[in-house]
């Protein structure tokens, strides 16, 4: 028996995080696999230490964390790389993410550095993304391979940050433009020949129903949420796929204890 977790949508939230993926086993069986949506960055005040600990755990089980690339994560690398700048300066007006990557005192140091130049707005975020890259190679090395890492298969799900192009069961891997992994707006429901597990859009969103805020939605058909819109919920869903039973589950803080609850006891047929 394996274990299949899929978690999304993290934006920052790094006490959030590590408290969804204390839920998580890969330990006792090597073939489990904990798999990141993307859209690890921008929102909440740790993106850089998000990032840091999803390497970490990435080599130490290089053959079970799989990382995917989210939107956000996109505009972050097209920015440093000279790709896109006003796209991304209109996701960090407060310069949160940024801040990040910088102790307090540097942080003021380079922002002082910066007035004293004279620069504006523009050129100011400019003037730290040269420091953070001086001082962040590897890890910015490291994101930047993740750029292509657009979906994950198997022969029974396929994971993605947005969605994909349903218009063919056999050609979607090629029908999906590169944008529409990453991007795809509105959420699609309905069924399709493999579950497809997404972030990107709020599970209460598409849910249309606030009592998924923080949760998994299931579409009762092929779909699964997991984007729990943490700056709200306070929660960074965790979903748990068992390979022998082919349950799907999920679980609920309560009473300072997790609890697991089935969402999808599925009958086996593809495993």
């Amino acid at each position: 028996m394996s274990i299949i977790y899929a978690i999304s949508d993290i934006h920052g939230f790094y006490n959030e995080m590590k408290k969804s993926l204390n839920l998580v086993d890969l330990d006792s069986d090597k073939d489990n696999k904990l798999i990141f949506l993307g859209d690890y960055i921008d929102g909440g005040p740790k993106s850089c230490q998000v990032l840091y600990h999803i390497k970490m755990l990435e080599e130490t089980y290089p053959d079970q964390v799989v990382c995917l690339i989210g939107n956000h994560d996109q505009m972050f690398i097209d920015w440093y790389q000279g790709k896109d700048l006003h796209q991304w300066l209109s996701h960090d007006l407060q310069m949160i993410t940024t801040k990040s990557f910088f102790s307090e005192n540097e942080f003021s140091r380079i922002f002082k550095e910066a007035l004293l130049l004279k620069l504006s707005y523009e050129k100011i975020v400019t003037y730290f993304k040269k420091a953070f890259i001086k001082k962040h190679p590897q890890l910015l090395k490291w994101l930047s391979e993740k750029n292509n890492n657009l979906y994950y298969e198997n022969n029974k799900q396929i994971f993605v940050h947005a969605g994909i192009c349903e218009t063919d069961e056999t050609l979607w891997k090629y029908s999906t433009a590169s944008e529409e992994f990453t991007w795809k707006f509105p959420a699609e429901t309905g069924y399709f020949y493999k579950d497809i597990i997404a972030g990107h859009v709020s599970s209460a969103e598409v849910a249309l129903n606030h009592e998924f805020l923080g949760k998994v939605y299931w579409d009762k058909q092929s779909y699964y949420f997991i984007d729990g819109e943490t700056k709200l919920s306070g929660n960074i869903p965790l979903l748990k796929y068992d390979t022998l039973s082919d349950t799907y589950s999920s679980f609920r803080f309560n009473n300072d204890r997790w609890k697991e609850y089935i969402i999808n006891r599925g009958n086996n047929e593809l495993i």
